[in-house]
């Protein structure tokens, strides 16, 4: 029996509109669950939770085989709404996220440089560059691009995995730190600032690694990290909760990194929890 997509995102999407249902395997990774299509990186599972403009969720039934055709047929791709902020809606995200951080660390533990939302170092190899973060956090607040170009620099490809920690932060705080443009002008500086990232990330990591960073960075990432940012901006705390929950469950770390990053540009500081302040 033929694979049957279950969901799709719009990128994926249009890469097998564009190959006609057929894949490739990319280079180095025929064991990760990438493949390309008509140039473009795309993957492959069974997990809806992980829907991204890349991804092509199968009926668990249904296998993917390699050069096995994927016929999107008369599916409607999943697109990432764009986040509509106004000055309300920027000041209830901030304070929405604050809180949503001092919760969801009592939910869960936090991995990677999630360590840092409770006041705490993340472990080797992220140690060390704490204070990269907090310089990142910094220049963030200032609205410097330039100096954030340079601290964020060194954080890129640290970490191992298809999308190294450093990466899942960066590439976050800059998704965040986007939506939250007051002007056109001002999300066009983000918007270079992505790009110029990107390059640096292709030489740090990988093809799938870089291919997901300039995603991310530019507002086109995995469904709950969307679903979360509207719903604080809406002020639905339990249905933020839900969808922050869904998101630290990605990968190893790569959930808790993006929530890091995100936290960070939001709010202006990465430590939330009460086991930050004491002392």
């Amino acid at each position: 029996m033929p694979p049957v997509i279950r969901a799709i995102g719009c990128k994926a999407h249009a890469a097998l509109v564009r190959s006609d249902g057929m894949t490739k395997p990319i280079p180095g990774f025929s064991g990760a669950p990438y493949v390309s299509a008509a140039g473009e990186i795309v993957w492959i599972g069974a997990a809806p939770a992980l829907m991204h403009p890349r991804a092509v969720v199968l009926d668990a039934t249904t296998p993917f085989r390699l050069r096995a055709r994927l016929q999107v047929g008369t599916l409607v791709p999943w697109q990432p709404s764009v986040l509509p902020l106004d000055v309300t809606s920027r000041a209830t995200l901030r304070e929405a996220c604050a809180r949503l951080a001092r919760e969801l660390c009592h939910m869960a533990t936090p991995r990677g440089f999630g360590m840092m939302l409770v006041g705490e170092t993340p472990p080797f190899p992220f140690s060390g560059v704490a204070m990269r973060v907090h310089a990142l956090s910094e220049c963030l607040k200032a609205c410097d691009t330039e100096a954030l170009y340079a601290a964020a620099v060194p954080l890129l490809g640290l970490g191992s995995g298809l999308t190294p920690s450093g990466d899942d932060l960066v590439g976050a705080a800059l998704f965040m730190r986007r939506a939250m443009a007051e002007t056109t002008v001002e999300r066009q500086r983000w918007q270079e600032l992505a790009a110029r990232l990107g390059e640096v990330a292709a030489t740090r990591s990988h093809v799938i690694g870089a291919a997901l960073f300039c995603d991310l960075a530019t507002g086109q990432s995995f469904a709950p990290l969307h679903r979360m940012a509207e719903l604080l901006a809406a002020a639905d705390h339990n249905g933020a909760i839900d969808a922050a929950r869904e998101l630290v469950a990605i990968g190893s770390s790569s959930g808790w990194d993006m929530l890091t990053g995100f936290v960070i540009a939001a709010t202006g500081e990465a430590a939330h929890h009460d086991r930050a302040r004491v002392g």
